[in-house]
């Protein structure tokens, strides 16, 4: 019969005595001292870079504007970096620009 850690849940051996996953000693349900002493610990945001996104949203504000415009507010939209926010600001105004540069030529067609 398979015992379950009461603090998290994780799958134990019949003979453990600390859960492997949070540390809870299984006999008394107490957290172990490392794991209080983990838990203060603050956890480093890490940003999301959104590379593959910005090189197409440049290549793309050129050749086909309206896509770099979509792709501009989907990088805009994206609340876990600033750089991809800031991208999204110059690839909207070059597709913008290429998009009225297109339209003032074929007008004067």
């Amino acid at each position: 019969m398979s015992k379950f850690c009461p603090s998290c849940g994780e799958e134990l051996v019949d003979n453990a005595k600390f859960c492997k996953n949070c540390g809870a000693n299984i006999e008394t349900n107490e957290k172990t001292n490392a794991q209080e002493t983990a838990s203060t610990y603050e956890v480093q945001k890490v940003e999301n870079d959104h590379k593959l996104a910005i090189i197409a949203g440049y290549v793309l504000a050129i050749l086909i504007p309206i896509i770099g415009i979509i792709i501009g507010i989907y990088l805009y939209t994206r609340k876990d970096s600033e750089k991809a926010t800031f991208h999204a600001k110059i690839i909207i105004a070059i597709a913008a620009i290429v998009w009225f540069i297109s339209f003032m030529l074929m007008s004067q067609m």
